[in-house]
């Protein structure tokens, strides 16, 4: 199957417009007309306000006129005459529609598909606006189904203002083209940059050969004559699943985004964005590990959240003194409609951080914790000796807590695909691969293999594989089992580096008992009010306010986040990061019921308390629900929680 056959083979219910590809977006090559100010700063993160929906969009790119900014997204023809929508907002909340673009595709475009009005595509994808100091010009993309046969293809207007006279999209034809056998990239998802000498630049490309950046003529906006066609990303991966690139400077550097794997599977899709800096506008780009983008090297920057799924499409844009961030996401919260998120770049130590979406969140925290998966008695963690991509095997190694390939987010997985009345099962995602532990042929009656990863199947191809479901075992353990059948559960044998991570039949052994460690800091997030997560009262770490350990709605900098520590076996401490006291419950610690939580200042957590018991009373078990909730449990005390990041 080829990439756009298998990417479309995900989206039965999605409309062409999610079908392909990320556009991105750069500082215009000259100041746009009478630029405003900028917008004003996003509010504090308060998760759950009554804030209005993003506005629908898929592959935005975001540019400001006047005292507007303005989105072009893609668009879908097959429910009107809408080739690139256009969107505007003076606070990059609200938003209201304008006219698109086109109402059909010029006829250059067409010839260059060797298409007919009949058999037009049914939209054009991957918008990408710049200024070239006397007009707009508009790069975007169409292609022919299931193909390479893509063009990229540009358009202008003085004005993006329709009630401004010198408003009006001009035609300019295609500006560079793809065909399968006759090139190894794919023409779509343009990008413009100007380099710091002001020469002109087109990056672009989806899968395939990967992403590319040639040189333009900044007299009409098309290539350069003889300008040879460069390589920018190559994940060196099955399918080379990148696309949509995006280039900003930031001093001495140009910074290259670009989302990693797989969009348009709505709430199942794992797009995510990644970063490589280059001292020169062609690279080579080299992540913050020194790997270049050419070699399968990315940092993370981006990944989906919350209702916030399928984060991708980076879209970078500097106005007013800030370095915008606008990627499109799959909400959750409305069956995957695909919608805007925008946010602002930091720099710290050379590299970029994104920011929360100018409009936050509805729930706490940035998605599910990571953990690492530790055997009972071993000396290792669940990992891949090479971090290895499809149909790797899972195997041990020796604990390292910045590992990336050590750390796994645990994600209870929805039920809406699901009509034979089985179990749905979690997911265990890699932090670095973004795979998805799985056990091929788990469905085929096999008694024993090994745990390998694989991308992420999801409901469209819902595999029972990649699911598991977990029991408890003794002293806090859990037995983690695949849902074709209790009868095979994670066998980690030897417990030691270099082991392999198997199933096998039940027997009760300790390879077969697992604990996981959050990663860092964490939230504890309520299991029935998704805006609360457990904090100090009145931020007090002194004893006599213990008591006023409790729910509460998520800010950001209050004393809500915890650090959990192991204290041997399945047993851990959970500290307050604010306040350096630990957790602990009240029936042991002062004999008073019902049972509450209090703090103890950390000196005092493991020696003898009022009634001898305060050791017992702040060590607690952490075993995971196959709802995607965690009981935080010791002696008198069981708190349902979610475990989440800051």
């Amino acid at each position: 199957m080829t990439r756009s056959l298998l990417r479309r083979a995900w989206v039965p219910a999605l409309t062409a417009a999610l079908l392909v590809g990320s556009a991105a977006l750069t500082a215009p090559a000259a100041a746009a007309p009478a630029p405003a100010a900028p917008a004003p700063a996003a509010p504090p993160l308060v998760a759950g306000a009554d804030r209005p929906a993003d506005p629908v969009a898929h592959d935005p790119t975001l540019v400001q006129e006047g005292d507007w900014f303005y989105l072009a997204i893609t668009g879908d023809a097959a429910t009107g005459s809408d080739y690139i929508p256009m969107k505007r907002s003076k606070d990059l909340i609200t938003w209201e529609d304008l006219p698109p673009v086109f109402t059909e595709l010029p006829a250059g475009v067409l010839a260059a598909l060797g298409a007919t009005p009949a058999d037009a595509p049914q939209d054009a994808w991957a918008p990408d606006l710049s200024w070239s100091g006397s007009e707009w010009r508009l790069y975007y993309s169409a292609s022919r189904f299931g193909t390479t046969n893509s063009v990229t293809a540009l358009a202008t207007t003085a004005s993006l203002d329709p009630a401004d006279p010198d408003y009006g999209w001009v035609d300019r034809g295609p500006v560079l083209e793809s065909e399968a056998g006759s090139t190894d990239y794919n023409a779509i998802d343009a990008n413009h940059v100007t380099d710091a000498e002001g020469g002109e630049w087109l990056t672009f490309g989806s899968f395939f050969g990967g992403l590319k950046i040639v040189a333009l003529d900044p007299a009409t906006g098309e290539l350069a004559p003889g300008a040879p066609v460069l390589p920018l990303v190559d994940r060196q991966i099955q399918y080379n699943p990148v696309e949509g690139p995006s280039i900003i400077r930031n001093g001495d550097h140009y910074y290259l985004f670009a989302a990693f794997d797989y969009c348009c599977r709505g709430v199942e899709s794992d797009y995510r964005v990644v970063v490589g800096r280059s001292t020169s506008i062609t690279g080579p780009y080299v992540d913050r590990d020194g790997v270049s983008l050419l070699e399968g090297g990315g940092t993370e920057v981006l990944r989906g959240y919350n209702e916030f799924q399928g984060t991708g499409h980076p879209d970078v844009y500097s106005a007013g003194g800030v370095d915008y961030f606008v990627n499109h996401y799959y909400d959750a919260l409305s069956d995957g409609t695909p919608r805007l998120n925008v946010r602002t770049l930091s720099w710290s130590d050379g590299w970029p951080t994104v920011s929360d979406p100018v409009n936050p969140s509805r729930s706490a925290g940035h998605g599910s914790a990571y953990v690492q998966v530790v055997p009972r008695d071993g000396a290792a963690v669940v990992s891949n000796a090479t971090c290895g991509y499809a149909g790797a095997d899972l195997a041990l190694a020796a604990a390292s807590p910045t590992d990336p390939c050590q750390q796994w987010q645990i994600d209870a997985r929805d039920a809406a695909q699901v009509t034979d009345g089985s179990e749905t099962g979690s997911r265990f995602q890699n932090r670095k691969s973004n795979m998805a532990a799985d056990f091929p042929g788990c469905a085929e009656a096999q008694s024993s293999g090994n745990v390998g990863q694989f991308d992420w199947l999801g409901s469209f191809f819902y595999n029972v594989c990649q699911r598991w479901l977990f029991s408890p075992a003794p002293d806090g353990y859990t037995t983690i089992s695949s849902i074709a059948g209790r009868n095979l559960v994670w066998t980690a044998e030897g417990r030691t580096p270099g082991a392999n991570l198997g199933v096998a039949t039940p027997t009760g052994a300790a390879d077969q008992q697992f604990r996981f460690q959050p990663v860092g800091e964490v939230l504890l997030g309520s299991a029935t009010d998704q805006t609360r997560t457990l904090g100090v009262a009145g931020c007090k770490a002194a004893e006599g306010n213990g008591n006023k350990v409790r729910m509460e709605t998520r800010v950001a900098g209050s004393c809500q986040t915890w650090t959990v520590t192991s204290t041997g076996g399945a047993g851990y401490t959970v500290t307050n990061a604010a306040t350096g006291s630990v957790l602990a419950s009240t029936p042991c610690t002062t004999g008073s019921a019902p049972a509450r939580l209090r703090l103890l200042p950390a000196g005092k957590a493991g020696k003898a308390g009022k009634a001898g018991k305060a050791g017992e009373c702040s060590t607690w078990t952490l075993v995971p629900g196959d709802d995607g909730t965690w009981s935080l449990a010791t002696a008198g005390t069981t708190e349902t929680v979610r475990l989440l990041i800051p």
